[in-house]
Order: structure tokens, then C-alpha cells, then sequence
């Protein structure tokens, strides 16, 4: 086929040769945007622009088969002929704007922007606008060309995606941020333009001393070595083994009970006796094995925890109740977690018990007699929190030596153990006298030269003694004070007269109860006896007394010092009265009582400074004497009905032991208590002050010495 092409226009106008170009192609270069392997290229605002250049490229080899161009300026028009398809381009001209129209098949596009691209192009230039019309198989007419009314827009938000973040140095004048700027700048100023730029400056030179160094050698003796030979025989290796042997037996010998020794009488019976004497003894030396020991000790704690778990964690203070919980109410409530108490216990009064200083998962109790008549055997037992079914070992600890344990017995034999071994291991004892020890503690040494500590013993005829641990078992003993009776009016409590005795009394010498070290002076010690008597003692002043005052009408069970003040202590004694005394006033603050039986025991909490616990009779009590001096705030029984005797709070303050005549101790979880206020001296002398509203003397008293108290700790801290 021929083709033929006839040019009729003023200007050269015609397709270039080369390579194939589209007839959609124009100046501007489409740039993709690839990221992570994917297409990320804007699409265009309209649709049908994008839906037409995805679905159709018109290529020149495919869809300029039959070319036609007409100028408006020439009658004839140029025009290519294919049989497969024919291509008409017309061109008007137009003075504003290009518009251009392309058809293919039904789908129609008109767009301003593409028209101006196409008819820029290196092929088409052409001063004048064009329209281009293409159509397969038959003509479309101007009546189809028309463009869209209405173009729907889905805009969604993307990821912002910072290019470039300058952040401001400017801040707002009134704003902290913008004094704190302008402060800086007044600064700067002052020290670069103003008054700061003038400052004096020293040149100061120094120079560091040279380290002498001397070259020192010395020379080593010679070592002499000489060569010996000896022999042994096979008898002389046999005599070794076999005397390691032997003194195995010995010891299997030794440490069998009657109960072997029964079985072996008769293990010449039979062959199965013989066996069994075996067994048992090799039973026992394995109960014996200190490495059994500790590992059935683990194990009973484990089986232990099982069942206290939620107990232990409370005691630890892992779970303590929400303080932000509603409807808090301040109750005072004791919750039992546990009891430590086994058969060995059962029937043995619980006669004192102490906290480890440095562990305070250990306590050591004391086992004795509550009433005179009974003839029961002395026990101690360490007991640990986290098995409180079985003691760990079967009182008063050194603060130094947390691991040597002070123990006193009615015979007035004084005996330190070491409770780190299993076995008894005793470090040092007295020579025992005749005369029951009421009380035992540690103190620091009277020689500032020596670092162990002191133990104070009190007895019941009077005396007060310290002993020393020396090098030796024996304990060197140094006696400070007698206690005599006191006799004449006393000051302190206004008892009852009493009647006149005209019977010679047995001793000249009251018992000493206990012994309690002045919190603020180490010298000064008081002492309190079976007659309702406390005798402020010192150190300095062999057998003899500072000061004394009467206490109770009978024998003072108990005297402790505020945590809080160290001018602040109470008493409690048989005369069924708990008394708060302070120093330097002789009278009593404060008097407490519920009923006609004994006050055992009291202790001050250690995280409020106006609650104190005690016992008497099958009855815990809780008193804070700062909502109420008149009532307990809580009345609690004993879980095993039985006579209480020793009552002291842990050093957390958030639990309560109580012992009894059964052998019992109890743990108690304090709950519903009160919060803890921040000035706890503050608080407490408060508390004083409004109860002896009504004493108007005794509250001038406690003003005066709440001010002396306050300014020496003021000075202090």
C-alpha cells in the first residue's frame, strides 16, 4: 500500500522521525515515588484523568494509522490512511486559553492542562488551538463531547511527616519560662555591658612538690631443702584405717539412746532384731546430721508458707489495707495471724520474749512458772515468722552480738548461749546464787575501751549486778546497787494509809522487778521493786540512789519510756492501774483502769504516740488516751482463754504479740488504726494538755516542760 500526503499549510508541520512517541507526552517529566517497593505516587485530583492514562496510552504506531489535520487557515487538509483505524485532528484558533477533547471509544476527557502539555510538545507546535478527535470504525459527534458536572473527592489523613522542625527561641513575657529567659538576659547583660564586666582577676601560679622516690632491694635466705626416706609396712596402713574406724564406733556408741541399747541386748535373738537395732541406729544418726537438720527446716518452712502466706505478708506489711478505701473507720481491730505454740508448750507460762534487733524475723521466748507452786522445767524456744508451727531453735539479745542470748532462772543462775549452733553452746555463766533474776538486759560496756556489751541482771533480794563475758566461762560480776526498802511518806501516788505493822520484816531489801536505762543519759538507770517503788539509780553512785517515788500500791510489773519523748514514761503494776508519769513532776498525768485484776504487762506503740497496749486477766486492750482517757478503744479476748502475761508491739508497729500461762503467742495484725500524725511529740503533749484541762497546776507543768523538750531537741537537731 502507497501512502500519500498532501501539504497545503503555510508552516511545516508534520510528525518528526525517530523514535515512537505518545501523543500524551509533553515538557514536564512524570517522576514516580517508590518507597519500600512500593508505588507511592500522588494521583491526580480528577478521576477520569487518572482512569484514562491508567487504561489507554495512545501510541503513534497504534492509533495514528489514518492521520488527518485540517487547518482553518487552508481549504485542503492533510491526511493519512490505514485500513485498520482513522485519526482526525482539527485545529481553531483560540486566543485565551487551549482546550482540549479526546474520545476513545466511550469514554471522553476534557482537560485544560493536558491539552496545553500535548500541543507544547517538540511535535506539535503550533500557535493555534487543536482539537483531536479520535474514533474507531464511525464518527462521534460534538454532542457527546462534554465535559463532567460533578467530580467526587475522598480525602483521608495521612501520617504528618516532619521535613524540617526549627523550634522557636522565643518564649511568652508572662510565663515562667519567659522570667526565667529575661532573668538570663539581664545576667548576660551585666556581665558583658554593665557593671559585671569590671571584676578582678588574680594570676595565681602554683607548683606540686616532686614525689621522691628510693630504690630499695633486699635478698631472700636461701631455703634448705634436705631429702629423707621413710617405709610403712602394710600393717602400719592397716592400723591407720582401722583406728578411724574404731573411733567411729565410739561415737555411734555415744550417741545411741537407751532405746539402742535395749535393742542391742537382744540382737543376738534373731537375725530381724538385728536388723532393726541397724536401721534405727542409722536413722538416728541421720536425725542427728546437721545437714538434715537444715534441710527438713527449709522444707517445713516451705509447707509452712502454703498455709500463712497471706499472714506473712501482712506481718511484712506486703498487703497492708487501702488507705484510700470508703468508709474508713477507726475501729482499733486485732486480727489473729498466728500462734506460736506446739505440744512442748502446752502448760508453760510464756514469762518474756524478745525480738531479734538485727532479724526481725526471730524472737526468743521464754517458758517458766506463773504461780509459785507450780514445779515446771524452764524452756527457751527461738521461734522465726516464717514457720509458726516448729521452733527453729530448742533472752534479751546483744545489740552487737545479735546471735548470744542472756538467760536467767530461778535459782539465779545466768547463763549466754549462742543460739547460732543447734547444740547447746554455752559462752559464759555465773555462779548461781539463791535468788530468782526478774530481769535481764544488754548494755554498752562502762570501759569506753571495750567493745562487748554488759549484762544487767536485777534479783529478787535487791541487787543489781553486771557481768562482763571475759576470756574465760566464768563471768566477771560487779554488783551496783541494793535496793532498800523505803520507808516515811514518799511522793508520787497518793495511796491509802496504811495500817501499822509492828511485825519485824524477813529483809531489809525490796525486790528488784526490773531494770530500765534512761533514754537520753547512759549512766542513769531506774529500777523498779516488788513494793510499788521505782529508784532513779546511776552509775556513778555505788549503792546508792538518786531519787524515788511510789508508783503502785503493789508490786510495778512493767516501766517503758515514750518512743516519741524522752521525757514521757508509764508504769503498770498490781494496784490494776496503767499510770503515764512525767519527769520532773512527781504526780501522775494520767490513770487508767477498767477493772479489779492485775495489770501484766504495757508497751507504747511505736507509730502513734498516744496508743499503749496492755493485758491483764484474758483481755487485750488498746488505749488512745487522745479520743478517749476514761475507755479503751478496744477490748480483745485471748483466742486460747487463758491468763495473759507479756504484750509488745513489733518495731513496724503493725502487729501486737501477747503470751499466755499456756504457753501461747500470740500474732496480732493491727487494723483500722488511725493514721499516723507527722509531729508525734507535738501530738502527744496536745493530748496531755486537753485531758488536764480540768487540773489546771499539773497543765501549767506539762506547758513549761513541753517547751523545755521542744527547745533542747531544736537545739539537738
Amino acid at each position: 500500500m502507497t501512502d500519500t500526503v498532501q501539504r497545503t499549510s503555510s508552516k511545516k508541520t508534520g510528525l518528526q522521525s525517530g523514535r515512537p512517541r505518545t501523543i500524551l507526552r509533553s515538557k514536564s517529566v512524570a517522576i514516580q515515588l517508590i518507597h519500600d517497593g512500593k508505588n507511592m505516587t500522588p494521583k491526580p485530583l480528577n478521576p477520569e484523568v487518572y482512569q484514562l492514562t491508567k487504561e489507554r496510552q495512545i501510541g503513534i504506531y497504534e492509533d495514528t494509522s489514518n492521520l488527518s489535520w485540517r487547518d482553518s487557515t487552508s481549504a485542503p487538509a492533510t491526511t493519512y490512511e490505514t485500513p485498520r483505524s482513522t485519526l482526525q485532528v482539527r485545529t481553531e484558533i483560540a486566543e485565551s486559553t487551549y482546550g482540549g477533547s479526546i474520545f476513545h471509544g466511550s469514554i471522553d476527557i476534557t482537560d485544560p492542562l493536558i491539552s496545553r502539555d500535548f500541543f507544547e510538545s517538540e511535535d506539535f507546535e503550533r500557535e493555534s488551538s487543536s482539537e483531536m478527535v479520535a474514533h474507531s470504525g464511525e464518527s462521534l459527534t460534538s454532542d457527546k463531547m462534554k465535559p463532567a458536572h460533578h467530580i467526587s473527592l475522598v480525602l483521608s489523613e495521612t501520617n504528618t511527616t516532619f521535613i524540617l522542625d526549627i523550634p522557636t527561641c522565643i518564649a511568652l513575657k508572662d510565663t515562667d519560662k519567659g522570667e526565667a529567659i529575661e532573668k538570663e538576659n539581664q545576667e548576660y547583660i551585666y556581665l558583658t555591658e554593665g557593671k559585671g564586666r569590671n571584676r578582678r582577676v588574680v594570676n595565681a601560679e602554683v607548683q606540686t612538690i616532686k614525689i621522691l622516690n628510693k630504690s630499695r632491694g633486699t635478698e631472700a635466705e636461701i631455703i634448705r631443702m634436705t631429702n629423707e626416706k621413710t617405709f610403712a609396712s602394710n600393717w602400719d596402713m592397716y592400723d591407720t584405717y582401722d583406728s578411724k574406724i574404731k573411733e567411729n564406733k565410739v561415737d555411734d556408741s555415744l550417741n545411741s539412746s537407751e532405746s539402742d541399747t535395749d535393742s542391742l541386748i537382744s540382737e543376738s535373738s534373731s537375725v530381724d532384731s538385728y536388723k532393726m537395732a541397724t536401721e534405727e541406729r542409722q536413722l538416728y544418726k541421720l536425725l542427728k546430721n546437721s545437714r538434715f537438720q537444715e534441710a527438713v527446716c527449709v522444707v517445713e518452712r516451705l509447707l509452712a508458707n502454703n498455709y500463712f502466706n497471706e499472714q506473712q505478708k501482712r506481718f511484712r506489711g506486703l498487703s497492708e489495707p487501702d488507705i484510700f478505701r470508703e468508709n474508713i473507720e477507726y475501729k482499733y481491730c486485732l486480727n489473729l495471724l498466728w500462734t506460736f505454740a506446739n505440744a512442748s508448750t502446752n502448760g508453760h507460762c510464756v514469762s518474756a520474749f524478745e525480738w531479734n534487733p538485727v532479724n526481725q524475723d526471730l524472737i526468743a521466748v521464754g517458758y517458766g512458772k506463773f504461780y509459785f507452786v507450780e514445779n515446771n522445767t524452764g524452756m527457751i524456744f527461738i521461734w522465726n515468722i516464717k514457720n509458726p508451727i516448729q521452733p527453729e531453735r530448742t533472752y534479751f539479745f546483744s545489740i552487737p552480738d545479735p546471735n548470744l542470748l542472756a538467760v536467767g532462772f530461778y535459782n539465779g543462775h545466768i547463763v549466754v548461749i549462742d543460739i547460732t549452733k543447734r547444740d547447746l553452746n554455752i559462752i559464759g555463766e555465773n555462779v548461781p546464787g539463791f535468788e530468782v533474776v526478774w530481769n535481764i538486759v544488754w548494755r554498752p560496756n562502762l570501759d569506753p575501751t571495750i567493745e562487748t556489751e554488759q549484762i544487767c541482771a536485777s534479783f529478787d533480794d535487791g541487787r543489781v549486778i553486771f557481768y562482763s563475758i571475759g576470756k574465760t566461762r566464768e563471768l566477771e560480776a560487779q554488783q551496783m546497787m541494793r535496793v532498800a526498802k523505803a520507808d516515811g511518806k514518799l511522793k508520787g501516788y497518793n495511796s491509802m494509809r496504811k495500817c501499822s505493822n509492828l511485825n519485824i520484816p524477813v529483809s531489809r531489801y525490796a525486790g528488784a522487778r526490773f531494770i530500765r536505762w534512761h533514754p537520753e543519759d547512759s549512766n542513769i538507770y531506774l529500777v523498779g521493786t516488788n513494793e510499788g517503788v521505782v529508784h532513779k539509780c546511776s552509775t556513778n553512785y555505788i549503792n546508792q540512789h538518786l531519787d524515788l517515788f511510789l508508783a503502785h500500791d503493789g508490786p510495778v510489773n512493767e516501766l517503758k519510756y515514750s518512743p516519741f519523748s524522752r521525757k514521757i514514761y508509764a508504769t503498770c503494776g498490781d494496784d490494776w492501774h496503767l499510770r503515764i508519769w512525767a519527769e520532773g513532776i512527781a504526780d501522775p498525768l494520767h490513770e487508767l483502769y477498767v477493772t479489779m485484776m492485775s495489770v501484766q504487762s504495757m508497751d507504747w506503740s511505736p507509730t502513734h504516740s498516744t496508743i499503749l497496749a496492755t493485758v491483764f486477766g484474758k483481755t487485750i486492750l488498746l488505749w488512745d488516751f487522745q479520743r478517749k482517757i476514761w475507755k479503751p478503744q478496744s477490748e480483745t479476748q485471748s483466742p486460747s482463754g487463758a491468763t495473759n502475761t507479756v504484750v509488745e508491739f513489733t518495731k513496724s508497729g503493725r502487729c501486737l504479740v501477747v503470751g499466755d500461762v499456756n504457753g501461747n503467742v500470740h500474732v496480732f495484725a493491727l487494723e483500722d488504726m488511725p493514721f499516723p500524725a507527722f509531729f508525734q511529740e507535738n501530738l502527744l503533749f496536745d493530748a496531755l494538755e486537753r485531758s488536764l484541762a480540768t487540773n489546771i497546776p499539773l497543765k501549767d507543768k506539762i506547758k513549761k516542760l513541753r517547751l523545755l523538750t521542744l527547745g533542747n531537741f531544736n537545739l539537738n537537731t
